[in-house]
């Protein structure tokens, strides 16, 4: 039976709360690097006690950390992925009767690898979706306003980030593509002694498509994203939080700094690429800026051992999304692997190592 709020109050009245009362321990004190300002250890459930207007987002971003956590663990399965086809074996002339046999096995084991490739592409299109429609949700005229919180703008960003890391990896490994042409072989092979297989073609022609496009989770993003109009309002919004950030040095773990600077161009090509007028922008943040912040970081980490150039990101991307190609100066960044020497020692002497 709950107990009334007025005796609550009531009992607590009574305590005895002396300054000078002996302390068998010491007051404990708790020290985490995994938390911060932005993260609810108890998932923002004590909203509803305030019987506040903030259910909606609280759920929305729970539900952006609980996607980023999944993320990250998608990133883990496709960093250590391995490739299986050099393992398999070859059978001997003298054994060709068995060749089905052997076909059949091979599928059966690379199906397995297979399927946590296609748990990847369905996790990334759902994703891809959720992220998309938190965005637009600031889009309708009474949220602009009252926009995203600080909270909800990490949230947003740490999701984006982990899309971004996943198709880096992605495009970066390249036993995937050499595991999936055999799966792709031996199911055509063992696909006849099956009577219905068209539903099993056509997840195969999607997995191949997917694994096959470059940058295929960010094309994914931004069809969802610009599904209605004005999403580039939080874009814009994004960015600009992105470039303070960066310049002020509000990110104070290199954690937080890589994400604002892996996600940068990505947000810099959306916006850019939106059939709305890209100069507004420029107009709110000076395209200098972007500048002296790729400059100042050319290469930045992306997985423990695989890193990224955001110059190299936007110059790819560019083939993509044909308005951003117009951006030149932004396009004119160079690389790391086309610096000159020369032109390489007026940089800072650590932006090849954060």
């Amino acid at each position: 039976m709950a107990v009334p709020v007025e005796e609550a109050i009531a009992a607590l009245s009574t305590f005895s709360l002396e300054d000078e009362q002996p302390e068998v321990q010491g007051p404990g004190m708790w020290v985490s690097t995994e938390r911060g300002a932005t993260d609810s250890p108890i998932e923002y459930s004590d909203v509803s006690a305030y019987r506040l207007s903030l259910s909606e987002d609280t759920k929305a971003l729970n539900q952006l950390n609980t996607l980023t956590q999944e993320g990250k663990e998608m990133a883990s399965v496709l960093y250590t992925y391995r490739s299986c086809v050099k393992a398999l074996p070859q059978l001997p002339d003298s054994m060709k009767q068995s060749q089905a046999d052997l076909y059949l096995e091979t599928y059966q084991v690379l199906d397995l690898e297979m399927s946590r490739l296609r748990e990847i592409q369905r996790w990334q299109a759902s994703a891809s979706s959720k992220l998309a429609a938190d965005m637009q949700r600031f889009s309708r005229p009474e949220r602009r306003i009252n926009g995203p919180t600080v909270s909800h703008l990490w949230s947003m960003l740490k999701l984006l980030d982990v899309l971004v890391q996943l198709d880096h990896l992605k495009n970066a490994k390249a036993s995937i593509p050499n595991d999936f042409s055999w799966y792709k072989r031996t199911f055509t092979q063992v696909s006849g002694q099956w009577q219905d297989t068209d539903s099993m073609r056509e997840e195969l022609d999607d997995l191949q498509i997917f694994l096959s496009t470059r940058w295929a989770i960010l094309l994914n993003l931004h069809v969802e994203m610009f599904r209605v109009n004005n999403v580039e309002d939080i874009l814009q919004v994004l960015i600009v939080f992105v470039v303070e950030s960066l310049e002020l040095d509000f990110a104070l773990l290199f954690p937080e700094r890589h994400i604002l600077l892996r996600v940068l161009p990505v947000l810099v090509v959306l916006v850019t690429s939106s059939e709305k007028d890209s100069e507004s922008l420029y107009k709110r943040v000076k395209i200098n800026r972007l500048i002296n912040i790729f400059k100042n970081d050319v290469v930045i980490p992306a997985f423990p051992d695989l890193h990224l150039s955001p110059a190299a990101i936007l110059k790819e991307l560019s083939t993509y999304f044909p308005k951003f190609s117009s951006q030149t100066r932004l396009l004119t960044l160079p690389a790391p692997h086309e610096l000159p020497p020369r032109e390489a020692q007026e940089y800072p002497s650590n932006c090849f190592y954060t």
